[in-house]
């Protein structure tokens, strides 16, 4: 209520101050000497020598009004409106007895008053500037926002454009290799428009919710995994919330991408042959960093022919731009007898949690 009150206050004093000393600065200037000049002159000679006070009327409206020059001008002609009044009611000796001390004195204040008024000038054009600067900042802000969410659509658009094709295509053949081989294309341009879709849907423009994101992704995956038995994909999040800049969360999108499909391509049951395969994704923020786990109950990494192929080639690189390490190792197990055996296959992905600069692979990239 009280910073209410004082916002008011504050308003209404900065409306009057334009009104009277800068619109109207001349006549206010006229007023306060007309006052001056009337109380000095009716109630003068009860008033006697404190009718000197009165000459600050005049002297503070043309600081106010007029800034520096204004006040010192109006403090020398202090001492002469008052002798001269004096004159007019026949009583000199109301005057100071310093002139000199009564002179300065007028000059001090004018120059006091004056150069508060020019300060006050300064900074109330100053706080418009800001005011104005700040409007135009906005307007810009909001003019890019817009201008980023429709471009984020009409990619997001344009990507299912291309993966609509590229399924008419695939209809078009019975090979099973090219079936497989447009898949995997058709998921990684999924990985790349969702990003895109996200950042529409929640008019973001730099970040995104990691586990929406890697939801929606997962769930397209399953669906688009035409010839391969349902999977028991346990997801687990950890994230506290935190978001992923665009760049960053492409790049782990296609990881995701590329590790999933190969894991739900080779994984066998979990418990038996004959039950779904058994996988394991998890994403978590741990002492600075995310770390991004994929663990299957397949062959392990021999098995499934990834040391070599193109998939792993581009998680390497996608890894490598994110600032982070990627492995894939087998997970040995041993049965009662002591006799070790590859159980599965254990993808890990580390990368910085802070904001970083993308930073292109495109040269160092292995493929």
């Amino acid at each position: 209520m009280a910073a209410f009150l004082s916002s008011v206050f504050d308003a209404s004093v900065s409306k009057a101050f334009a009104f009277a000393f800068i619109r109207h600065r001349a006549a206010s200037l006229l007023a306060f000497v007309a006052i001056y000049a009337s109380v000095v002159l009716v109630f003068g000679n009860g008033l006697a020598i404190s009718s000197n006070y009165f000459v600050l009327l005049p002297l503070m409206a043309a600081a106010i009004g007029y800034g520096v020059l204004g006040g010192l001008l109006a403090g020398a002609a202090g001492l002469p409106a008052n002798l001269l009044l004096f004159g007019l009611l026949r009583h000199p000796e109301y005057s100071p007895a310093s002139k000199l001390i009564a002179e300065l004195s007028g000059i001090s204040v004018g120059l006091v008053f004056g150069r508060l008024s020019d300060y006050f000038r300064e900074a109330d054009t100053e706080i418009k500037k800001r005011k104005a600067s700040e409007v135009a900042l906005r307007k810009a802000l909001a003019e890019k926002e817009l201008l980023l969410r429709e471009l984020n659509h009409r990619v997001k658009n344009n990507l299912s454009v291309i993966k609509s094709l590229m399924q008419l295509q695939c209809s078009r053949s019975e090979d099973p290799a090219f079936h497989e081989a447009m898949g995997e294309l058709i998921n990684r341009i999924f990985a790349i428009s969702l990003v895109h879709d996200q950042l529409y849907k929640d008019q973001g423009l730099a970040a995104l919710d990691p586990v929406e994101y890697i939801s929606a992704l997962v769930g397209n995956i399953e669906s688009g995994m035409l010839g391969v038995r349902p999977a028991s994909i346990r997801l687990e999040f950890d994230t506290g919330g935190r978001l992923l800049q665009t760049e960053v969360a492409l790049s782990l999108g296609l990881i995701v991408n590329e590790v999933l499909t190969n894991a739900l391509k080779h994984a066998s049951s979990c418990h038996d042959h004959d039950g779904p395969p058994c996988i394991r994704l998890s994403l978590r923020v741990e002492g600075g960093s995310y770390r991004l786990i994929v663990s299957d109950d397949g062959p392990g990494p021999a098995g499934s022919e990834t040391n070599s192929g193109l998939g792993l080639k581009l998680v390497r690189a996608l890894a490598r731009s994110l600032g982070g390490t990627a492995s894939l190792e087998p997970i040995v197990v041993a049965d009662a007898d002591g006799r070790k055996a590859v159980a599965g296959a254990r993808f890990m992905l580390v990368f910085p949690e802070l904001p970083m600069e993308y930073i292109s692979s495109a040269q160092d990239s292995p493929i």
